[in-house]
């Protein structure tokens, strides 16, 4: 948040606003839950920062100013900055205000470099994979064919009776991509433990180096909270041109 917020702050208390604007930023308050907090904030300081304190920090609080984000504001409120600018009021108010700010956004930085749990990784970064494999056609007899009804159900997101048709499939035919998709089906269904042992086979029968089957298997170790083994696999996905930031960035909060 960018210091203009407590010139607006001030203004509004101050009564500088006119009947309009008060109205205006009122409204303001009622829709924008984020500004509503900021005004809390606001008040909090008004009432506990001493005045001693904010002149000796107005120097560094200037220059943490300038380093934070700009952002792409809607017109009314833009306007109500633009007015904010011109008031001079409590300068100190808000270069107190921008030190709690700037340090509420150090603390959300920091938390977001802590290492994160196994748990919290798989479900910021799994997403069933899209079937490019099979799809009924209009006019398709999906009656007759297992695999198109097995696809139907993937694709409709009704897990258990993908997983259904895609066991049945693998139990008259050998087929690596359906075998996929099973393993998909399962991580998204919930068994993790059950994708793990589908993906470990589709590894052992390929004779191909699979990405795709090496990522989703490091997101279902992360599911068992399985790290070391889930890491490992990451490691070597990290030059992958599909999944190598991901991978990077998992292992980073993994640290």
């Amino acid at each position: 948040m960018k210091s203009e917020y407590i010139d607006m702050f001030d203004n509004y208390f101050s009564g500088s606003f006119n009947e309009q604007e008060e109205a205006d930023f009122d409204g303001l308050l009622k829709t924008d839950i984020k500004m509503a907090e900021a005004l809390q904030e606001y008040k909090d300081l008004r009432r506990g920062i001493d005045y001693s304190i904010m002149k000796s920090l107005k120097q560094e609080l200037q220059e943490l100013e300038a380093t934070l984000p700009e952002v792409e504001l809607e017109p009314e409120v833009k306007l109500m900055f633009d007015k904010a600018r011109a008031s001079e009021r409590n300068r100190w108010w808000r270069a107190a205000a921008i030190l709690v700010l700037v340090a509420a956004s150090s603390a959300v930085l920091l938390n977001q470099m802590q290492p994160s749990s196994s748990q919290d990784l798989f479900s910021q970064h799994f997403e069933p994979f899209e079937n490019t494999y099979i799809s009924a056609k209009r006019g398709d007899d999906i009656t007759a064919d297992p695999k198109v009804q097995a696809f139907m159900a993937y694709d409709a997101g009704d897990w258990d009776k993908a997983v259904l048709g895609f066991e049945t499939i693998l139990g008259q035919e050998e087929d690596l991509l359906v075998l996929f998709y099973l393993g998909s089906a399962q991580l998204s269904q919930g068994q993790s433990q059950e994708a793990i042992d589908t993906f470990e086979r589709f590894l052992e029968v390929s004779e191909d180096n699979i990405p795709e089957a090496s990522w989703y298997l490091a997101l279902s170790y992360l599911k068992e909270n399985r790290e070391e083994e889930a890491a490992k696999l990451l490691e070597e996905l990290k030059d992958s041109d599909k999944y190598g930031k991901e991978a990077a960035r998992i292992l980073k909060r993994l640290k």
